[in-house]
């Protein structure tokens, strides 16, 4: 089953939702690629209003996730970092929650029982001096 990644955005925060399996082969290549994506189109909130990028990965719809799935997440969250932006992990199943413990992932990963819980969690954005926040 391929990777399906679904985005949307909700209150400025960017909602990724991978459903399927996030693998070794072409779902972690095109779960890496998403993620580029979207921190490149995402620059320019960075440019024009001063605030970083921040994203929720809803990972309620992953069926299973192996060793290079979990190595895709590390490398969203190194990614991210080194862009100046925010992941939160949001809706973890059992099994991933498990291997995220299993492996001390956790410890690196905010990790929030819902996606709502994610979002609440990000501090409330102030436009840049002078400026006034886009309109929702």
């Amino acid at each position: 089953m391929a990777l399906v990644i679904n985005e949307k955005e909700l209150r400025g925060i960017i909602v990724l939702e991978p459903v399927g399996r996030l693998v070794l082969g072409q779902e972690s290549m095109d779960f890496r690629g998403k993620i580029k994506e979207v921190l490149d189109k995402s620059d320019w909130i960075k440019e024009k209003w001063g605030w970083n990028t921040r994203i929720v990965l809803d990972l309620g719809s992953l069926g299973f996730v192996d060793s290079a799935g979990l190595g895709a997440l590390i490398a969203a969250h190194t990614l991210s970092r080194s862009r100046g932006a925010a992941i939160k992990l949001a809706s973890l199943t059992k099994k991933l929650r498990d291997a995220l413990t299993i492996t001390k992932l956790a410890t690196v990963f905010d990790v929030y029982d819902s996606v709502e819980a994610a979002i609440k969690s990000f501090p409330a954005l102030e436009p840049a001096p002078g400026e006034a926040p886009p309109e929702s």
